[in-house]
């Protein structure tokens, strides 16, 4: 299924065509991810390009499993802005016991989150906040 997903990924599409349907493509390879499949994924996923990662990060959808948590953190390493926002958006879908617990584990994330508030733009800052509110007593 890896591969599958690699060779979505990989394809040159408008974003149009991501957001109508490419992304429940890939959001339906993930669901169907063994436990190979993650451990690849989260050991490649940082050599990939940004367009790659910012379309895996847009499919990821909260199935309450950890293995998607730790590729958000792998993503999180990154250095680009706009990635480091996404990732942050989809932690915000983890509101639950095992996002919690994982942020209590990471508590970097939320520093992260913090530093970042200081160069936001308005609408970033309301996003970094909801998550750190969210998040910051767990």
């Amino acid at each position: 299924m890896y591969e599958e997903l690699d060779e979505l990924l990989g394809q040159s599409t408008t974003d149009d065509a991501w957001n109508d349907d490419g992304y429940l493509l890939a959001q339906d390879i993930l669901n169907d991810f063994t436990d190979k499949d993650w451990e690849l994924l989260t050991k490649e996923i940082q050599a990939k390009d940004k367009e790659w990662q910012k379309k895996l990060i847009y499919c990821i959808d909260n199935q309450l499993i950890e293995k998607e948590l730790n590729v958000i953190c792998k993503l999180l390493q990154v250095q680009d802005e706009e990635l480091f926002e996404m990732c942050v958006d989809t932690l915000r879908s983890y509101d639950n016991e095992i996002g919690h617990s994982f942020i209590k584990q990471n508590p970097y994330i939320i520093q992260m989150a913090k530093d970042r508030i200081k160069k936001a733009g308005n609408i970033e800052k309301m996003m970094l906040e909801n998550f750190i509110s969210k998040f910051e007593e767990s």
